[in-house]
């Protein structure tokens, strides 16, 4: 079979596909988004480079019964996914734009860390948490974040020490540094909230991949009113974290947790 554009085409995004989603490898950061889009990737990719043996295979296997069962099975699945994909994906976006209720708390929710410093992850939530409590000089702040096992101190003590060089006054931060997954980054803040009287309307501080997972489970710990004050992901890494938390997203549904 000849190679037309539309092959090479087909090819180069098998490719780009491929390589996008090792990206985060650089950084040591392996999850369900890169292994999803260096498979979709390495599979359109194969089937492209082999296509006359594949379109063989796809003609013995619709010749019988069992192949016709397989090849509309796997075809419907692969549909409905894509259509879940898109419709989960809208959530997602409405989460990120949702605009911070007023005489909201702040929540920015931990990261990991490069040493004693905010990794790239955590120090694009700062940013954007920076530039939202400028404008709002009256908000407190809750820095949510425990130390990890590789981390030489809690997440949220970093977090401080980053937003105190960018001119945040110390009297405004709350520091959480218990948590060690995002609901007890949430339900832990929440009790900060509480023992100190602050504003139990929250704006939630973290990536635009992240904040509807994020809001929703800020609603099971008990927040009603929630907000979100969004930080940009890099062009690099926003596809495989997507599809990393569209996964989380229907592994919360589904199983709850």
């Amino acid at each position: 079979m000849a190679w037309g554009f539309w092959r090479i085409a087909w090819l180069v995004l098998s490719v780009i596909c491929l390589l996008w989603g090792a990206l985060p490898l650089t950084a040591s950061r392996i999850h369900t988004g890169c292994i999803t889009m260096i498979g979709v990737g390495f599979a359109s990719g194969a089937i492209c480079l082999f296509l006359p043996q594949s379109v063989a295979l796809w003609q013995r296997l619709w010749a019988t019964i069992v192949g016709k069962l397989v090849l509309t099975s796997v075809t419907a699945v692969a549909c409905a996914l894509v259509l879940l994909f898109a419709g989960v994906s809208v959530y997602m976006v409405v989460a990120a734009c949702r605009e911070a209720p007023q005489n909201a708390t702040v929540i920015v929710l931990g990261a990991g860390l490069r040493g004693e410093r905010p990794s790239r992850t955590l120090r694009e939530r700062l940013d954007a948490a920076v530039e939202y409590l400028n404008a709002h000089p009256d908000t407190a702040c809750v820095l949510s974040g425990g130390q990890g096992a590789d981390e030489p101190c809690t997440e949220a003590s970093a977090m401080k020490t980053y937003l105190l060089a960018q001119g945040i006054d110390e009297s405004r931060l709350y520091l959480e540094e218990q948590s060690t997954s995002t609901y007890e980054n949430l339900q832990f803040s929440r009790r900060i909230i509480q023992e100190n009287g602050l504003p139990e309307a929250v704006a939630i501080v973290t990536q635009e991949f992240h904040q509807c997972r994020a809001q929703a489970l800020a609603r099971r710990t008990g927040f009603t009113q929630v907000g979100a004050v969004t930080a940009h992901t890099k062009w690099d890494l926003l596809p495989s974290y997507w599809i990393r938390d569209f996964a989380g997203l229907c592994h919360m549904v589904l199983l709850g947790s």
